[in-house]
């Protein structure tokens, strides 16, 4: 794999991760209209009059997706040169991740214009996430993930997607305590509560499945993604105690963020002894391990 390829693609897939981290900032400071309702400029212009708080929050968040976009092209353009050095992961994952900007870059500019609907604020998240799974496993090729690593990697996926539901949806306060929703096993508080309350199952899911991989394999990899885990939970049980303040929802979608990211990340890493070869077989441990 040449070097360039390489660090060219964790580049954007750094930069893909602090637009995630960003757009949840832009959502829980409100500054998603920042910008107007002007696309791609910024109330009407390339440089906006930053003189207040929401429309550099936002602006700032245009510049950064303005930033990846540049990265992925350049990626792809890689790829195409240097086809014949790149693994056929590599380029197809280059590539996918073109795709994928062409469909965030269309979602942001349709939710803008749409005044900032929900279900296409979530879309756009689902988009932003696949994009830097694509970068990340362009990064990582060869791969061949294990199908308990795809089930890992959809569980991780549906759960930060609901968490991005319950946030845009006005559900946060619906679910009291923690870690049952309103006392209850089974909440009976309507249809916002039910969105909260499968968020957090899912999340309980993804615990015990880590649990379960710790002591099944005892790989240090699990343990680290298994502290991850738990932090996230332990940030959303104190952020539900102190009545949702925005430097806990920051941290809590950067967090979410983080643990998708290591989760492909951790998933598609190549093999590089037997043991690690092993685990490609659907009996193998759940995830590669290159230690």
């Amino acid at each position: 794999m040449p070097k360039r390829f390489v660090t060219l693609a964790w580049i954007a897939a750094g930069c893909a991760y602090l637009l995630i981290v960003l757009g949840a900032v832009v959502r829980i400071s409100g500054s998603g209209m920042g910008c107007g309702d002007h696309w791609p400029l910024c109330n009407g212009h390339l440089v906006p009059a930053l003189n207040d708080i929401p429309t550099v929050i936002e602006w700032s968040h245009r510049l950064l997706a303005a930033l990846v976009s540049v990265l992925v092209l350049a990626l792809a353009a890689l790829a195409w040169r240097g086809a014949r050095s790149l693994e056929p992961g590599a380029r197809g994952a280059a590539y996918t991740a073109v795709v994928l900007l062409v469909i965030q870059v269309l979602l942001g500019a349709v939710t803008v214009k749409t005044g900032l609907t929900p279900v296409l604020v979530i879309l756009h998240l689902a988009t932003a996430m696949l994009l830097l799974g694509s970068l990340i496993a362009a990064a990582c090729p060869p791969w061949i993930p294990t199908p308990s690593s795809w089930i890992l990697i959809g569980l991780t996926f549906i759960t930060v997607l609901f968490g991005a539901l319950t946030a845009n949806l006005g559900a946060m306060a619906s679910c009291g305590g923690f870690p049952l929703c309103n006392g209850q096993v089974i909440p009976h508080a309507g249809p916002l509560a039910a969105i909260h309350w499968t968020h957090r199952v899912l999340a309980y899911t993804l615990l015990a499945y880590l649990v379960w991989w710790v002591v099944r394999s005892r790989q240090r990899r699990a343990w680290e993604l298994l502290a991850l885990v738990v932090m996230q939970i332990a940030i959303a049980a104190t952020m539900i105690q102190l009545g949702f303040p925005g430097a806990l929802q920051g941290a809590h979608a950067a967090v979410g963020a983080g643990v998708w990211a290591t989760m492909v990340i951790r998933a598609v890493r190549p093999a590089t002894d037997p043991a690690a070869a092993a685990a490609a077989s659907p009996r193998g441990p759940i995830l590669r391990d290159t230690r």
